[in-house]
């Protein structure tokens, strides 16, 4: 059933201090969907995904579950990654859930890892957004202090790891192929 009109998912702890810290967001439910994910198989979890609809915000609206469906059962590495970029002029909505939510982002990170396999993973955000930066950075070490990322997620046996990792700042890195050559210290 959808959300009725009106009602905020994703901006909900916005303007809340306290919600940017790892006590704050466990108080709202945080990390509770993890929890739950971790307990379901990774097909499990693309499943649902595939039901609920959900589609990527880019300019073609890929329905996620499907993209997710792409990944070769025997890859032997994954890596997902999170354009944190924000080059395009104007754009300024992902910069304002890292710095009020972080920690929503970290818990849609695991469970999208989880489903995917991907042990290291990464957040490529813009190097300029130094005040997100740091929010974010600490929200991590928050979570791999409490065991929601690590080797060992919460005595699960599954290993997952995110990177914050800072960008030039380069216009082009907003683009896919561009940011995964700045990830790995190529020129974007």
């Amino acid at each position: 059933m959808p959300a009725p009109i009106g009602t905020h998912l994703v901006t909900a702890r916005f303007g809340n201090n306290d919600a940017r810290t790892l006590a704050g967001y466990e108080k709202t439910g945080g990390y509770g969907q993890l929890r739950k994910a971790l307990a379901m198989r990774p097909e499990d979890i693309t499943n649902e995904v595939k039901a609920s609809n959900l589609r990527g915000r880019g300019g073609a609206g890929f329905a996620t579950g499907v993209k997710w469906g792409f990944v070769p059962k025997d890859a032997k590495s994954v890596h997902l990654v999170c354009n944190a970029d924000e080059s395009e002029p104007g754009t300024c909505k992902d910069r304002e859930l890292m710095y009020w939510d972080p920690h929503l982002l970290i818990e849609g990170m695991v469970i999208s890892a989880h489903a995917l396999r991907a042990v290291h993973n990464y957040i490529y955000i813009r190097g300029e957004m130094m005040r997100e930066y740091l929010v974010l950075q600490k929200a991590v070490d928050e979570a791999y202090a409490r065991g929601y990322l690590g080797k060992n997620i919460l005595g699960t046996g599954i290993e997952i790891h995110l990177t914050v990792h800072r960008g030039a700042g380069a216009y082009i890195c907003g683009e896919e192929t561009a940011l995964l050559n700045s990830l790995e210290g190529l020129r974007g």
